[in-house]
């Protein structure tokens, strides 16, 4: 896929999730800050260092290093959008 096809990808995926949990990701920054981002950002790349080990066990059979990728992008993206929104530097 392109970076274009990918970032279309990410876009319909999260609207679905939004659909699914609401705003939830959004609501935690507003209650606990940044912290909440770089919580959920670590959590996503301890999973991606996760998944690189051939030797793992995943118990999560159908998740895949690239799913992980984008949903660590997303964060990333939503904690700029959140900023920007807030005007926080």
């Amino acid at each position: 896929m392109t970076f274009e096809q990918l970032a279309n990808k990410l876009i319909e995926t999260q609207k679905r999730k939004n659909a699914d949990y609401g705003s939830s990701f959004g609501q935690t920054l507003d209650e606990f800050g940044l912290v909440a981002s770089a919580t959920r950002m670590s959590d996503k790349f301890n999973r991606f260092k996760s998944l690189m080990h051939k030797d793992s066990n995943p118990q999560v059979q159908d998740e895949k290093i690239e799913d992980t990728l984008l949903d660590l992008a997303a964060y990333a993206i939503m904690t700029v959008e959140w900023i920007q929104k807030n005007q926080f530097a």
